[in-house]
């Protein structure tokens, strides 16, 4: 019984691993990525392919979520990459030399994989125990496989009581998915591996955006910085082990973001970042105001810093068409939200008894004293956290010369956008302490990419600072950081 549930488990994750490994190979700009980091982005791909393709076929076209439209959309990218990469099989290319690793980077890779194990047993053998995950994701899931569709009658009558009822639903679509296709019983956690996964996705993630943005060495730092908070993988309001919304959307979001900030930003990795920023609109309410503020940081990385005129637009020029390409399919995933959400009538006014638009101003300005001191006092909680928010200030505050590049600016709006959206909801809120308790470590989770790739490139100026101090000692160079990183 152990075995089938764990084989189960497994299979899920392998249901969206294969087609987003097909997607990975039809986008050269995420094929030629190395192997974790393809990984990666090949699992947020096939997540984002299957769940966000059975969400349009069966609210535009009512196709049923059942097995055979669910392995007949999985199938399709999961065939054309493995013809594909067939044929350049046949073409026997000559593969580039990888950097050895030294043993400092094989320690950083034992202790993630050893964590991100350590997620998946705890996923294998426990039902799920947190309470968002059991109440409205689990929940909603349960009524689209009941009647497999995503516009159920619990949904789109009145006289229903459900709590949420607006939230978007690619995550209950993968969970369909994965009990659907083994078969499993409605109270199976079948799909519970399939959230652990986003831990070592999120880590790969943050891994390589910070070498394209630092150089190997501050990514490898920054990598086991994420790896050792305990919030993000062991936390049940939000954490790897839960079925929280938050750590996915942080995978989408962030992995977007990394790859509209890349210096040469072609079609295809262009097409890639729509397909995530997709996603991340159909995970979570927020999701669909992050996804654009993604976007439009993509587009303001061509623009900083201003320099001559004639710079900026030759920027602009290479990078307008990947951004085209990106736009479209987030444009298509919000036409999908707000046409499922049109469908769903008002019932859940919970809302309107703890929150109160009339606070907004002079609220904002007022009330951001009280605010910031509750904000504060979750922040340093080190059970959560540990000593992250001790120290990062500090690491940025010493390497502030590491932040004098062009990502930094579309980072830090990028990390400001979630916080952004936190701060409205608290300044409105006629609870806001309760607020801050119950959903403040879920907002940091979504802005963490950002977060720890600005936390990189400060990293990448302290290491070389060290090589610099080891260098007139008259010593070898220890860290081995590279004085000019990719152009960021």
């Amino acid at each position: 019984m152990v075995a089938a549930e764990t084989l189960a488990g497994i299979a899920g994750v392998a249901l969206f691993a294969a087609p987003g490994a097909g997607l990975a190979e039809l986008l050269p700009a995420v094929r030629s990525f190395p192997t974790g980091r393809r990984l990666a982005y090949a699992y947020l791909l096939g997540v984002a392919w299957t769940a966000g393709v059975l969400y349009a076929l069966s609210h535009f076209l009512g196709a049923p979520l059942r097995t055979p439209a669910i392995l007949a959309t999985a199938a399709a990218p999961a065939v054309a990459g493995a013809v594909s990469w067939l044929r350049r099989r046949r073409l026997k290319p000559r593969l580039p030399q990888r950097a050895r690793r030294r043993p400092w980077e094989w320690l950083v890779v034992a202790i993630c994989a050893v964590i991100s194990l350590a997620v998946l047993c705890e996923a294998l053998t426990n039902p799920v125990l947190d309470w968002d995950g059991w109440m409205t994701w689990a929940a909603q899931a349960r009524y689209v496989r009941h009647e497999g569709t995503v516009d159920p009658t619990v949904l789109t009558q009145k006289g229903w009581y459900v709590s949420h009822p607006w939230y978007p639903l690619l995550l209950p679509v993968a969970q369909v998915a994965v009990l659907e296709t083994t078969h499993a019983d409605w109270d199976d956690p079948a799909f519970r591996p399939f959230y652990a996964a986003f831990f070592p996705v999120w880590l790969l993630v943050i891994y390589g955006g910070a070498r394209a943005l630092a150089g190997r060495t501050a990514a490898g730092w920054a990598t086991l910085a994420a790896a050792l908070l305990p919030i993000t993988a062991f936390e049940l309001a939000g954490g790897a082990v839960s079925a929280y919304s938050d750590l996915p959307l942080a995978c989408f979001y962030g992995g977007g973001l990394a790859l509209l900030l890349s210096p040469r930003l072609r079609l295809s990795a262009g097409l890639a970042a729509g397909i995530l920023l997709a996603a991340a609109s159909l995970t979570k309410a927020e999701g669909a105001l992050l996804a654009p503020a993604a976007l439009v940081c993509g587009g303001l990385y061509a623009f900083v810093p201003l320099g001559s005129q004639s710079k900026w637009r030759r920027r602009w020029r290479l990078r307008r068409g990947p951004l085209a390409f990106a736009a479209l399919p987030l444009v298509l995933a919000l036409a999908l939200l707000f046409s499922w959400r049109a469908g769903i009538p008002e019932r859940f006014e919970s809302y309107e008894k703890i929150v109160s638009w009339a606070y907004l101003w002079p609220g904002i300005l007022t009330r951001a004293p009280r605010i910031a001191r509750w904000i504060r006092s979750q922040m340093v909680h080190t059970n959560a956290w540990g000593f992250f928010w001790w120290t990062a200030p500090l690491v940025l505050a010493a390497g502030w010369r590491g932040l004098r590049r062009r990502a930094t600016i579309p980072l830090l709006l990028a990390a400001a956008a979630p916080l952004g959206v936190a701060w409205i909801s608290y300044t409105i809120s006629l609870t806001p302490e309760f607020i801050i308790w119950t959903s403040l470590n879920r907002f940091l989770i979504q802005a963490s990419v950002p977060c720890l790739l600005l936390l990189a490139l400060a990293l990448a100026n302290l290491l070389r600072a060290a090589d610099a101090i080891f260098r007139r000692l008259g010593r070898r160079a220890r860290f081995q950081t590279p004085r000019r990183c990719t152009p960021a």
